[in-house]
């Protein structure tokens, strides 16, 4: 094995180390090409929105607080969120938790994970082009229908009752 190949996987291997780290730290799930199976599977029977968003994006944030306000008016609601914020940044996870704590979404929430974001987008949606907020409506069978844009109780009442 060349020294750049054994470089390569050691340093795959400490990033992964660290997004495993950061996520025990921070209560975020590391995010990885199987996870869209995992997230589905643990949810299974049950409709629930997943919510793909960034500390940066200011209409992720807005659709954070339309979906916490939604739940806690109607607690059977599921709502995941996946932050492409990298896990493996431990100030960033930091934001992350405080933010997602501060509104009662800690209970199913993921990081970006060590693998580039274009492949784990690519794991969420392969039509998806990285836009966000990004949401998916998954309805009691699995079936899902993607809606880019802001969320708002408008959305949220036209999603649930169409999915």
């Amino acid at each position: 094995m060349d020294m750049l190949r054994t470089f390569s996987i050691v340093a795959l291997a400490a990033a992964a180390l660290a997004a495993a780290s950061a996520a025990s730290a921070s209560g975020l799930k590391p995010f990885e090409p199987l996870s869209p199976e995992q997230i589905a599977a643990s949810h299974k029977g049950k409709p629930f929105v997943l919510l793909v968003w960034s500390m940066d994006c200011e209409f992720c944030q807005q659709s954070l607080d339309v979906l916490a306000k939604a739940r806690a008016a109607n607690p059977g609601f599921d709502i995941v969120t996946i932050t492409t914020d990298p896990l493996a940044d431990a100030a960033l996870a930091g934001m992350v938790k405080k933010r997602l704590s501060s509104i009662d979404l800690m209970a199913d929430a993921w990081s970006f994970g060590a693998l580039p974001p274009e492949r784990l987008r690519y794991a969420i949606d392969p039509r998806w082009r990285g836009e966000k907020p990004r949401s998916y409506w998954y309805d009691a069978q699995g079936q899902r229908v993607a809606y880019s844009g802001v969320i708002t109780s408008a959305v949220i009442e036209r999603m649930r009752a169409n999915p």
